[in-house]
């Protein structure tokens, strides 16, 4: 709450409760017959009910400095809500533009062991999965037994199937 608000409140109050005992006393002046006093009470009366009113004025410009502190403060809250709505809606459209590219290379492999796929047709049977051993001897792939590796390490020679289809995810 503003300084302002709270000073012109308890002013208005003090000021209005001085104001109800000023009246209270130009009733009995009234009641008693002195005029005198009648007059003077009442000019006390009007004087804080006076300075009640500026109290008030006060009041009033602490509350509107409140509202005006307070309708900033959600206008900069909403701008964060804003810009963190923005900055979740760039997540997920990264997340679905990333979704849509496949998650891997597939390479298809015919009977004699040479990529038949299309983008790798042109190759004459070279590894072109990028092995440095295959690529370092000159071996060609379908002189290369499948092999299968056991849990300790070891080899096992397999036979593949003649028309095989093989889904490499990298």
């Amino acid at each position: 709450m503003n300084m302002k608000t709270v000073e012109g409140l308890v002013g208005a109050r003090s000021n209005i409760n001085l104001s109800d005992t000023a009246m209270g006393v130009y009733r009995q002046a009234m009641q008693k017959g002195d005029t005198a006093t009648a007059e003077r009470a009442l000019g006390y009366a009007g004087d804080m009910t006076d300075q009640a009113e500026a109290y008030e004025a006060k009041a009033e410009e602490g509350i509107k400095a409140d509202a005006k502190e307070m309708k900033e403060k959600a206008k900069a809250d909403q701008e964060k809500i804003i810009e963190k709505r923005k900055e979740e809606q760039k997540e997920l459209e990264a997340r679905i533009e990333e979704s849509r590219k496949p998650d891997g290379d597939t390479i298809e492999i015919s009977g004699e062991g040479t990529p038949v796929s299309a983008g790798t047709a042109g190759t004459s049977g070279t590894d072109t999965s990028g092995s440095s051993d295959a690529a370092a001897s000159g071996a060609d792939t379908s002189e290369m037994p499948p092999v299968v590796y056991n849990s300790a390490g070891e080899t096992t020679p397999q036979e593949a199937p003649a028309q095989a289809e093989i889904s490499v995810v990298v």
